[in-house]
């Protein structure tokens, strides 16, 4: 059904999804990152400060709020993934001592749905909810590079225009599609210090009916490892975490969250 939409209703949750990304900010932040005139963040800002979501510190850093919670507490968050995955992951981190995430994507991200209790080895795990660039990641290449070509060139197009100008890597889409080409015939992805400078990584799709369900990944940081060690100690784990996962979800549907929208 077609209607027309509330845009500063969208508005609004865009400047308060991007306090809580930001982890706090001020004014000239929503700024520099939301297509809006000053007068309306100021009075978007004041609106989430009433309304308890957002809070203003002593040195005029707006921040989120414990009321944010109450937004997600009813959220099941693809409970059969998660359901599957967090008994293979829970053994794969223990042995391989290294962080890891599985993340689904969602329209212009890949968003963290799991990753390890603890804070992780010299901090590299996200929080769950955590929104994490496409192109540059590899769990949004593992994701990408086993979409269908059609789907695919579509989202590749829109992703370049929205990723591009933040990126410090260089992406163009003939780079994008090589190594979209090799992620496929590989079987994995990798990302070598392009979405965060110090680390190294790489993932694997979860498929369902040859289609990726969601990713997981290994990452490690530059000076543990060259990227050539990163690939011979951390693929095969990974793959073998994907298919175990990928053979518990085929014996029951998938959730209706996320990662079966992906689907």
């Amino acid at each position: 059904m077609s209607m027309k939409t509330v845009t500063s209703l969208r508005r609004g949750l865009q400047v308060l999804r991007l306090i809580n990304e930001t982890g706090g900010c001020q004014i000239k932040t929503l700024q520099a990152n939301v297509d809006l005139p000053k007068p309306t963040i100021i009075r978007m800002v004041a609106t989430l400060v009433e309304a308890g979501y957002v809070w203003r510190s002593e040195a005029g850093i707006y921040k989120v709020s414990a009321k944010v919670l109450s937004l997600a507490n009813r959220y099941d968050a693809d409970e059969g993934l998660l359901m599957a995955a967090r008994p293979v992951l829970a053994k794969l981190r223990s042995e391989m001592a290294w962080p890891s995430d599985l993340a689904a994507f969602d329209g212009d991200a890949m968003v963290i749905l799991d990753t390890g209790e603890d804070p992780g080895t010299f901090g590299l795990n996200r929080a769950r909810g955590s929104r994490l660039p496409v192109l540059t990641t590899s769990l949004g290449r593992a994701y990408l590079a086993f979409r269908e070509p059609r789907t695919q060139e579509e989202l590749l197009s829109h992703l370049l225009k929205v990723e591009a100008p933040r990126s410090h890597a260089k992406l163009t889409m003939s780079r994008l599609k090589r190594i979209l080409k090799e992620t496929k015939e590989q079987g994995y992805s990798a990302a070598d210090g392009e979405y965060l400078k110090n680390t190294r990584a790489v993932a694997v799709p979860i498929l369902v009916k040859g289609r990726p369900l969601a990713t997981i990944n290994l990452m490690t940081v530059i000076s543990a490892m060259e990227m050539a060690e990163v690939e011979r100690n951390f693929v095969a784990p990974l793959l073998a975490a994907a298919r175990q996962i990928s053979e518990t979800l085929s014996e029951s549907a998938p959730g209706e969250g996320l990662a079966a929208a992906a689907l």
